[in-house]
């Protein structure tokens, strides 16, 4: 959200000063600090799901929430652009000596919070789980409509629409093969095995939903962004962010994955699951859905060119991490899993050169 006017309109206060933190907006005001979220503008209508999630991670010991801070309306959220926004009260935070060691088993304990949880069965419009290849394929097949449209179109294509077509093989294979893979690494037996870990998990788990305080209490945010679905989700996610945000790190990583399994160890075909969701281009089909949906005249106020540059850094850092996370997790947990050399590109070959052979493989 960058509108001003507006947040100072509904919560009442002067904003200073305003910086990310991952999922978060971390907003400096004239009343303090505050912690702002965003979540798709349909979550709003389950209210009852987050109210009931929350009430029972509230009655845990390990883990505690934030306080939501509600509008001047006694609102516990704004709707705006599309958009669910919603907001806490900030805290004097504490940085933990390995921050990355510290988030795994914050996880851990949030995820085996979420156990015990009673009533899943009577919100499956916000679950997951169990649906990945499907939810998968079918975006995969959107794309390739679009595709098909971009190819029939009559008229100029944007920069943006070259943009699609060049890179078009190269994306969509690689969610045919994450859908593959994960079918292969046993997906629907993992689904059964680990529903006893946890029972919710976030849309896109990254910095900023778990924090702690000078007491060192362990805080959760980020209610609106739950859903019901596997822990695997969330420690691809994460591990997905934080290559994005800064490229593969082993070390980092493996704090992050030694946390965890301090307190919740993985099953060993989890750690496949996990490749499967790193190999998937989610981010890049949502950037086609939401370009898709725009009018003709928008479309071409898209700067393709800076898609594609920033496309090709994300792909590079994405490679690094498909690359070393399969002997990460061999010699550090002894799980085994494939890998998929054929994405290895040459330093100079951007995804458009990635040649239609590989396709039909």
């Amino acid at each position: 959200m960058e509108d001003k006017d507006l947040l100072q309109e509904e919560y009442g206060f002067v904003l200073e000063d305003v910086r990310s933190n991952g999922a978060s907006k971390v907003l400096k005001t004239d009343k303090g600090l505050f912690y702002l979220f965003a979540a798709p503008e349909g979550y709003k209508y389950k209210s009852k799901f987050i109210e009931r999630v929350r009430k029972h991670v509230n009655e845990q010991q390990d883990i505690g929430m934030l306080k939501l801070v509600k509008t001047v309306g006694g609102q516990g959220h704004i709707v705006s652009d599309e958009q669910l926004y919603y907001l806490y009260r900030g805290v004097r935070e504490r940085t933990p000596e390995d921050p990355y060691f510290t988030i795994g088993q914050s996880l851990a304990k949030f995820h085996l919070a979420t156990s015990a949880f009673k009533g899943d069965k009577l919100f499956i419009p916000y679950s997951s789980l169990g649906s990945w290849p499907s939810m998968w394929r079918r975006k995969l097949r959107h794309y390739n409509e679009f595709r098909d449209e971009l190819d029939e179109l009559e008229g100029e294509l944007t920069s943006m629409d070259e943009f699609l077509l060049t890179s078009f093989t190269y994306v969509h294979q690689l969610g045919e093969i994450a859908v593959h893979y994960l079918l292969a690494s046993g997906y629907d037996k993992v689904v059964k095995e680990t529903a006893k870990y946890g029972k919710v998990a976030y849309q896109n788990f990254d910095q900023g939903y778990m924090l702690w305080n000078e007491k060192d209490a362990r805080l959760v945010a980020g209610e609106w962004n739950w859903v019901l679905d596997m822990r695997a989700r969330d420690i691809g996610q994460w591990l997905k962010a934080e290559t994005k945000r800064s490229g593969w790190k082993n070390e980092k990583a493996a704090s992050f994955l030694d946390g965890y399994n301090s307190v919740s160890p993985l099953l060993p075909d989890e750690y496949a699951v996990v490749y499967g969701l790193m190999l998937y281009p989610g981010r890049f089909l949502k950037l086609v859905e939401a370009y898709q949906e725009l009018p003709y005249e928008e479309k071409l106020e898209v700067n393709g060119e800076l898609w594609h540059s920033q496309l090709e850094d994300e792909l590079a850092r994405m490679e690094e991490a498909l690359r070393q996370y399969p002997h990460l997790v061999a010699q550090r947990y002894g799980a085994s899993i494939p890998q998929i050399d054929w994405l290895w590109r040459p330093e100079d070959e951007e995804a458009k050169g990635v040649s239609d052979e590989a396709s039909s493989e």
